[in-house]
């Protein structure tokens, strides 16, 4: 921990609350007398919560100002991930927070069981996902002589980082099929 309390992850320098997602999460910690580690966690999420809300703004600043269109559009593509990433930290969070007793937390706990269809469908997705990467990968080499001149090679790179993770969500839902 660096120091700074849980209550207060989501202060601004002013001192005065700046509203970050965080709140149903904290008042979770109170509600459920949630153990010192869960309490720490939730405070490191918080915080690293705050301080994406401040990069984003930061972002959209840039964003609203550039005036190059290719910067835009990259800025974007940042802000976008940034955002989905800030909802993740609120959801899981929150979760902690409320254990059991939250109830309508967006992140379920594990302990469910895939049926045979839902595990035959993961298993032939993700073949799917590496199979696409496997293209990507070879598209992205055709776009060598327009690295310098376009964001295509880039867009590419990013989007075999996506079907990279999607392929790592699709193994764990194998594994955890309880038939790897």
């Amino acid at each position: 921990m660096d120091g700074r309390p849980v209550a207060q992850a989501g202060d601004d320098e002013a001192g005065t609350e700046a509203p970050t997602g965080f709140e149903r999460a904290l008042e979770g910690l109170q509600a459920t007398g949630a153990s010192t580690t869960i309490r720490e966690l939730v405070g490191l999420l918080a915080r690293h919560g705050a301080d994406e809300g401040r990069m984003l703004d930061e972002y959209d600043q840039l964003g609203k100002t550039a005036t190059d269109p290719a910067a835009r559009y990259l800025i974007g593509v940042i802000m976008e991930d940034e955002r989905r990433h800030h909802r993740m930290l609120v959801e899981v969070a929150t979760a902690m927070a409320w254990g059991t007793l939250g109830g309508d937390t967006s992140v379920p706990p594990l302990g469910w069981h895939l049926d045979e269809r839902l595990v035959a469908a993961t298993r032939r997705m993700r073949k799917q996902e590496d199979q696409d990467r496997h293209e990507l990968e070879d598209l992205r080499k055709r776009l060598r002589p327009f690295e310098e001149t376009t964001l295509w090679a880039l867009i590419v790179d990013l989007m075999i980082l996506d079907t990279q993770k999607h392929s790592m969500i699709l193994r764990f839902l194998e594994h955890h099929s309880g038939e790897l």
